[in-house]
């Protein structure tokens, strides 16, 4: 009797020492599981919070996306919308002997534009803009480019400053291109180069190459120069008497699609095809081009 009683409670020892190895191995699964199961739910909420920052817009600038771009350009046009403050006009250049008759030519007043800033443009909305390399190469502007309100352009010239409201929302293209250059100082020390003084009106200046095709004795050579790159025209007024009135800036171009850098500023009002961008409208210094106009052409 003693021997069976020694035999169940063996048995029973042993039973409880499978249910305590079994209840051991149960709670080191849940463990693992437990750990698991933390960490997959840690993977999944750093793939959601990515995802949402993504979806959401998050921090563009730092991903190098393109509301980054854009922060990027505003950050950069605001640090150089202050680049001319304090330059004076010089006072320098030579007024020539205009020829008797002559109603287009190389203005008799040299005009030099000494800096040119553009204040920084509001990019509460952007607009898309093709700049079309010249030689694939040329550096362009950001294909995205601030699209709403104007900017004002100031022109430091020789002879005095002129000032313009850029109307950056009909226009977002050209002067996200001016913008881009200004910031350059690529018009710094430009020469204006042509001037009409009959049945059109205007002063045209932008040419990076006309200054030195000029003080080579060779102004027929003046006009030719761009950016090394150019752009379609936008914001074209319609075909009508006086379509480009006193005071306009606009782009000049050799053609559809050729607009760059070189501008015109209308002194009186002017009835052209409606072929050239409004990029702007004179606010001060107009006077000074009449000035220039009142020399002549050589």
């Amino acid at each position: 009797m003693a021997s069976k009683q020694a035999q169940r409670l063996a048995a029973r020892q042993q039973l409880q020492q499978r249910m305590s190895a079994k209840a051991q191995e149960e709670k080191h699964k849940r463990t693992v599981g437990w750990a698991v199961g933390g960490v997959a739910a840690l993977v999944a909420l750093v793939l959601l919070s990515w995802g949402a920052v993504v979806w959401l817009g998050g921090d563009d600038e730092e991903a190098g996306g393109p509301d980054g771009d854009m922060a990027a350009l505003v950050d950069a046009a605001e640090e150089a919308s202050a680049r001319c403050d304090g330059v004076e006009p010089s006072g320098e250049g030579e007024v020539g002997t205009p020829a008797e008759g002559l109603t287009d030519g190389r203005p008799a007043q040299d005009v030099y534009l000494e800096c040119v800033q553009m204040s920084t443009p509001d990019a509460s909305s952007a607009e898309s803009c093709t700049y079309t390399s010249a030689d694939g190469v040329s550096e362009t502007p950001q294909p995205r480019q601030p699209a709403a309100g104007t900017q004002e352009m100031t022109v430091v010239t020789n002879l005095g400053t002129i000032t313009a409201d850029i109307d950056t929302a009909g226009a977002p293209c050209t002067a996200g291109s001016f913008t881009f250059l200004a910031m350059q100082g690529y018009f710094d020390d430009q020469q204006c180069h042509r001037l009409t003084t009959d049945g059109i009106w205007v002063l045209q200046c932008g040419d990076p190459d006309a200054r030195a095709a000029i003080e080579a004795g060779t102004p027929e050579m003046a006009g030719a120069g761009s950016p090394g790159y150019s752009f379609a025209e936008e914001n074209l007024p319609v075909e009508a008497e006086g379509n480009y009135p006193a005071g306009t800036l606009a782009m000049a171009n050799a053609g559809a699609g050729t607009t760059g850098s070189q501008l015109f500023i209308v002194y009186e009002d002017t009835t052209l095809p409606a072929d050239y961008t409004i990029l702007g409208q004179v606010t001060s210094g107009l006077d000074i081009v009449e000035q220039v106009a009142a020399a002549g052409a050589m």
